[in-house]
């Protein structure tokens, strides 16, 4: 029970978890604030209250067993949210990079984590266990930094997606294979594991198409707001329990595939509104729930075996992620930014050593000392991230020279346009990079005015939509010089850059800017970070998706009211300038 001696109160366990959160949530908004205005990640100031309040520091002592318990929530949400935005055709895509990567990379740092615990005094057995679990990475702290950076819709935030669901399965048959190594039967839990999972993702496949549609479409048309998010709630949640106590998977596992099972219905978006501002509540109390966890005295009395540990974890795990993307065929930059992503120790690597524990395969010093190393490791990524971020800048400003472009003729064509000969050689054009869902309305409005359109992208999906749009289509990536060459940059009047990923954006509209000066660009970007380097690169005209949708409201709002079309358009003008920043006067939308 936290201690008040200057209150004297005697608190009930009520008020004492009503006390417990209230502090944690308002230190972890202070050092969270202070890690902003420090310019880290705000998952640096969680972890520290979580330190602040822990047990292992003077002061107000938290429950550290209420926190956890709220936090297994947050894992739950967070996982959840993540399974109804994600999409199974995605992880097909990224399979041939992601499966043999995540094999690679866990018999990696097993082997190297278990070759450097051994001289640090751990037995052989144990010493595998360690290196086991510095090989599982952090789904959460990985979609954190991916949401925070705008990042989960580029190719490295894909790939490290499916990297995080793949991990997962496989801790699962980690776990599954401790019995034996304190002494028991090795086939038996491992094979069980696979047909608990195999029983579990069957059963979850029936009832979300069968019945769950169902469900959520009856109870939307009830017209509540609460009873669609006690639905939702209870889906993730129920799903969770059934996939731990029943089946003996991990809470995680089971909210993703909830959260899948939401995704095949026409109300997906609406489920993952809804558990938004509860899921991000519950997330930053799981990162003060680790901070608790930490005893800063034991990491300093074991400093050189938790350096070494922490080489495991970060450094191979990095290069072997990242040389396994770059092998698989991923761009330099987006195999580095993979490798800077996943390099971290996460929430199941506490589950694989606290089993461990419990079976006496380790002992409270290496228990304790895993705990440290994922601690740090979860400080360190956001910062390794950015470092991984500019090195890629670096690099690719400094090794590729912009190519000479392509004679005339070599522009490429599709099914959905035909071959430009004789006149049409120098045909003026609109380039579009990717032709994800942003690309295609541009690609669509362009070609139902008759305009050549050149699409592209590195998903051959996409573009055979876009080529169904009747766009010239180009296989590669957009901010490739080659690629950029060859879709006629010299020749077009206007390019278009719908890519998810700041740093491709970025890149292309420098390269791009290089092949032809005059070139008028027009690029997406989220929040100021993203647009002032695409306004620097010399980008004319940029669209933010939240501020458009803002714009746009408020322009109907003054419709409805009556207000003329030219006051609609100097209020919306001001409010324009206001987001984006006062702008050059080329940048400024003309009415």
């Amino acid at each position: 029970m936290p201690a008040l001696p200057l209150l004297e109160l005697a608190l009930t366990p009520e008020l004492e978890f009503i006390l417990t959160l209230g502090v944690a949530v308002a230190l972890a908004l202070v050092a969270g604030a202070v890690a902003v205005r420090l310019r880290q990640p705000p998952i640096v100031g969680y972890l520290v209250a979580g330190v602040i309040i822990g047990p292992f520091t003077p002061g107000f002592v938290g429950s550290t067993e209420r926190i956890s318990e709220l936090a297994e929530v947050g894992v739950v949400l967070l996982l959840f949210a993540l399974g109804v935005e994600f999409s199974l055709h995605e992880l097909a895509r990224v399979r041939r990079i992601v499966v043999p990567g995540v094999i690679a990379e866990i018999l990696a740092v097993t082997v190297v984590g278990a070759l450097l615990a051994v001289p640090l005094g751990f037995p052989p057995t144990s010493a595998i266990v360690v290196g086991a679990a510095l090989s599982i990475s952090s789904t959460l702290v990985v979609l954190k930094v991916l949401m925070d950076r705008g990042e989960a819709d580029s190719l490295h935030g894909r790939v490290a997606i499916g990297w995080m669901v793949v991990q997962d399965l496989a801790a699962i048959l980690l776990m599954a294979m401790l019995p034996p190594l304190a002494g028991g039967d090795l086939l038996a839990p491992l094979g069980l594991a696979v047909v608990r999972t195999a029983l579990f993702l069957a059963v979850s496949y029936v009832v979300g198409t069968r019945l769950l549609p169902w469900l959520l479409r009856t109870v939307s048309r009830l017209g509540s707001p609460e009873l669609f998010l006690l639905v939702v709630f209870a889906t993730a949640l129920m799903t969770a329990f059934v996939s731990s106590a029943v089946f003996g998977l991990s809470l995680a596992l089971g909210a993703f595939i909830a959260g899948l099972i939401v995704s095949e219905s026409e109300l997906s978006h609406q489920a993952a509104g809804e558990v938004t501002p509860f899921r991000d509540l519950f997330a930053v109390l799981f990162f003060v729930s680790i901070g608790m966890l930490l005893d800063p005295a034991a990491l300093v009395a074991d400093l050189p075996a938790l350096v070494l540990l922490l080489l495991a974890a970060i450094v191979v795990k990095a290069l072997v992620s990242g040389v396994g993307g770059r092998v698989a065929g991923m761009p330099l930059r987006s195999a580095i930014l993979l490798g800077a992503t996943v390099a971290q120790v996460g929430e199941f690597s506490f589950l694989i050593a606290e089993a461990a524990l419990q079976l006496h395969i380790v002992d409270a010093r290496a228990y304790n000392l895993l705990l440290a190393t994922a601690v740090v490791s979860i400080v360190v990524s956001p910062p390794l991230v950015q470092a991984a971020n500019r090195l890629v800048l670096r690099l690719e400003r400094t090794r590729v020279s912009v190519p000479a472009p392509p004679a005339a003729g070599a522009v490429p064509t599709s099914r959905g346009e035909r071959s430009p000969s004789g006149a049409d050689d120098g045909r003026l054009s609109i380039v579009v990079l990717g032709s994800g869902r942003v690309g295609r309305v541009v690609i669509g409005a362009v070609r139902a005015r008759g305009f050549r359109c050149v699409a592209v992208d590195r998903d051959q999906r996409r573009l055979d939509d876009a080529a169904g749009l009747g766009a010239a289509t180009l296989f590669g990536d957009a901010a490739n010089p080659a690629i950029l060459a060859r879709c006629g940059l010299d020749r077009a009047r206007l390019l278009v850059v719908a890519v998810g990923d700041p740093l491709t954006a970025r890149l292309a509209v420098e390269r791009a800017r290089a092949i032809n000066p005059r070139l008028t660009i027009a690029a997406r970007a989220r929040g100021s970070n993203e647009i002032r380097p695409l306004l620097a690169a010399g980008v004319r005209r940029v669209a933010d998706p939240e501020v458009e949708a803002a714009l746009e409201l408020a322009r109907a709002a003054l419709h409805g009211m009556g207000v003329s079309g030219p006051e609609q358009t100097a209020v919306l003008g001001g409010l324009r300038r206001r987001a984006y920043g006062e702008l050059p006067s080329r940048t400024e939308e003309r009415a």
